[in-house]
């Protein structure tokens, strides 16, 4: 039984980095306050975006997952000034990529200048999972600060299927995490 190197990393700040320049296809913006409401709003609009896209049924569930662990990261970690309405603002890509499949980036800006922190989970916890899975879940991921202040999270899903990998499958492993975490 192999052992995730995920696993092994301890409380890692993730280094900026920008993701990959690619073509826009297509381009869907929301901007939030930051509130109970903002989850179910951010992933209407994954699930619209999705649809009118036609990315296929059996990648929707890594993108909306993404999407709501980014979104709850905000919620929880993000502090932006404190005289001023904490709003954030999301927004899906569908891409091109060089071998003409398609990738669904997923770009969650807020006011916090903190980069994100990866965190190994203490056993039995119930979080500091969410950026382990969408590792897992995604192609790519990072974050950047922005010009003025605060930060963009971004990660990139292959819309193609990909073969699984070896050990551990971490999709099936994140759709559990975040079924235990909604109920």
């Amino acid at each position: 039984m192999g052992t995730s190197t995920a696993l092994l990393v301890e409380n890692m700040t993730i280094a900026a980095s920008r993701p990959p320049s690619l073509p826009i296809r297509d381009h869907q913006h929301l901007r939030l306050v930051a509130n109970e409401t903002a989850p179910r709003l951010t992933r209407a609009l994954a699930d619209q975006a999705l649809q009118h896209w036609g990315v296929p049924r059996s990648v929707r569930p890594d993108v909306r997952l993404v999407v709501m662990e980014l979104v709850t990261n905000v919620l929880r970690h993000a502090k932006g000034e404190a005289d001023r309405i904490p709003v954030f603002d999301i927004a899906l890509d569908l891409l091109a990529d060089s071998t003409d499949d398609a990738v669904v980036r997923v770009l969650v800006f807020d006011a916090s200048a903190q980069m994100p922190i990866r965190r190994t989970p203490a056993p039995g916890a119930e979080d500091s999972r969410g950026l382990l899975v969408v590792s897992g879940l995604t192609r790519d991921w990072g974050a950047f600060p922005l010009p003025v202040a605060g930060k963009a999270v971004w990660a990139d899903i292959a819309v193609a299927a990909e073969p699984p990998r070896s050990g551990t499958d971490v999709r099936i492993v994140a759709r559990v995490l975040g079924a235990v975490r909604d109920l």
